[in-house]
């Protein structure tokens, strides 16, 4: 839990506070900077919570008694706690794609791109990978809160 915690807050910081005040920075090759410093950091720190998720994930599976039969489809659609557990494990599997083109190709595309964009500048290509993070992010944080939300449930 400390590990979504962790995660959720932090995207939930860059999201409504970093974005919003970075934003505000002059000249944009300095919000650049910033941007690439902590966007580096949180990637590290991001990426070990999503591995600690996945493996715990599957450790409380396992120490709930169950085996790795509940994966068989007659399990899996079959009962209540195997349809949350596919659909927990769909909104993952999402995630973890929205994360790897948002930290690993638009994010640092964007970052790149302010970094060299001049005072004032603004260009189509820039304003287009602002658009895409942002959607990104926000639609990554959906994902992050409906995990979550399915954690909760198969728990009970």
């Amino acid at each position: 839990m400390l590990a979504a915690f962790i995660w959720l807050g932090g995207m939930l910081f860059l999201a409504l506070v970093l974005a919003p005040v970075s934003r505000k920075i002059d000249p944009p090759s300095l919000r650049g900077n910033l941007l690439k410093v902590i966007g580096a950091r949180f990637r590290i720190v991001g990426w070990i919570c999503i591995v600690t998720l996945i493996i715990t994930g599957f450790l409380n599976i396992f120490n709930r008694g169950m085996t790795h039969e509940i994966f068989l489809p007659e399990q899996i659609f079959g009962t209540e706690f195997g349809r949350t557990l596919l659909l927990k494990l769909i909104v993952v599997t999402l995630m973890i794609i929205l994360s790897t083109i948002h930290d690993f190709f638009v994010g640092p595309r964007m970052t790149a791109l302010l970094q060299n964009s001049k005072t004032g500048e603004q260009n189509s290509e820039l304003q287009k990978m602002r658009w895409q993070v942002s959607w990104l992010a926000r639609l990554n944080t959906v994902f992050a809160v409906l995990v979550i939300f399915f954690a909760a449930k198969l728990a009970r």
